[in-house]
């Protein structure tokens, strides 16, 4: 049977969408240690970031949906609770644990080498995980050898095997000191009752779209499955038993564009705060650029990753956000030694709406630089 999507109005969308990724409320995830876990179990990942122009983007992404949020938080959630783990998923990032088994497709991916990485000698790979083994956790300075140059640490070969055993699953990040990983075997880091099983194929894609919908609210079939190698024949199938469960539905957006959505978000009531949210680059909210502009119309690049002389913005641009608008983008920088958030220049959709925004912007402004540690805001244009 044939059922005719719902219809949605690009406010309705874009209500569902915030509300899926916990922006419409002021602690949907409660506001203590524990919060942390919640939030990863029900985004279903937080990308984990090097760049610190300002804080982290994995802290970033935190603190926007947990205001009390403290950074001790991921770590003892990762290290003392094992509530999460760090793992793969577009990009390196912070996993629920008790999503453990629903990681092993990709770990079978860079297992049978269908990847892009570099590879590792079986036998640089034993001498590491024999190491790991018999001394405990281990970090990458913890390698020597009489190689060249008498490091080890040079991506090549401990780096390149410490990296191909992590992906492969044979090794887990124990916890961070710093920045940098610290190894050690799954059996010593997997939490007490965590299934290890590999999922079916069909159990494989039921997460993935129930996981994407319930954090993402509207999504394309090819968005859920993007980087992911999918039998295309078994992902339909799934998708029409969603369908016929009465779990997913399709809807059309201002009577243009198709999306699923979790039957349950259609008619909830959604209140917008009055607030404006200065987001991460790497926010689950902004990642999907393509939906970004046909929703939000919002058209956003982060430039840090192109030339100087072609960006438009700046190399570091964070979207800021009001109710359910994008007001346009601020580069910023925290200068840690004079703890000051340099605003080196704003670029605004609709500067002469300002009126309706700028003390909530002025109060989110003084709020991110407390969250950089930064005691004063020096605006440089």
């Amino acid at each position: 049977m044939i059922v005719k999507p719902e219809s949605l109005s690009i406010d309705q969308a874009k209500r569902i969408i915030l509300h899926a990724q916990g922006l419409t409320k002021s602690n949907p995830f409660g506001n203590s240690s524990s919060s942390v876990a919640k939030a990863i179990e029900h985004l279903g990942y937080v990308q984990l970031d090097t760049i610190s122009v300002v804080e982290r983007a994995h802290h970033h992404v935190l603190t926007t949906r947990i205001p009390s949020y403290q950074a001790k938080w991921l770590d003892q959630a990762q290290w003392k609770h094992r509530t999460i783990f760090e793992y793969w998923s577009h990009a390196a990032a912070y996993l629920p644990m008790k999503d453990y088994r629903f990681a092993i497709p990709v770990m079978e991916t860079f297992r049978q080498k269908k990847d892009n990485w570099p590879s590792s000698s079986k036998s640089d790979m034993r001498k590491v995980l024999e190491r790991v083994r018999a001394e405990g956790p281990l970090m990458s300075r913890d390698f020597v050898s009489d190689h060249k140059g008498g490091s080890w640490w040079d991506w090549k070969p401990a780096k390149w095997a410490l990296q191909r055993l992590f992906l492969e699953g044979n090794l887990m990040v124990s916890h961070r000191q710093g920045f940098q990983r610290i190894y050690d075997l799954p059996e010593r880091i997997l939490a007490v009752g965590v299934d290890t099983t590999p999922p079916t194929k069909k159990e494989f894609y039921r997460y993935l779209i129930l996981t994407t919908l319930r954090a993402q609210g509207l999504s394309m079939p090819n968005e859920i499955s993007h980087l992911r190698t999918t039998d295309a024949g078994i992902f339909k199938k799934v998708l029409d038993e969603l369908r016929e469960e009465k779990m997913i539905c399709s809807v059309n957006v201002d009577s243009k564009k198709s999306y699923l959505c979790l039957v349950n978000n259609i008619d909830q009531k959604v209140r917008l705060p009055d607030k404006v949210t200065i987001l991460s680059p790497f926010d689950n909210l902004v990642i999907w650029r393509k939906r970004l502009k046909d929703i939000f119309d919002f058209d956003y690049t982060l430039e840090c990753y192109i030339p100087s002389h072609k960006r438009q913005y700046g190399y570091f641009c964070l979207p800021v956000l009001y109710k359910n608008d994008f007001l346009g983008r601020i580069d910023v920088k925290a200068d840690r030694k004079t703890s000051t958030l340099q605003i080196k220049n704003e670029f605004w959709l609709n500067p002469s709406s300002k009126s309706k925004w700028i003390e909530e912007y002025r109060i989110a402004l003084e709020s991110f630089a407390d969250f950089n540690k930064c005691e004063n805001i020096l605006f440089l244009k």
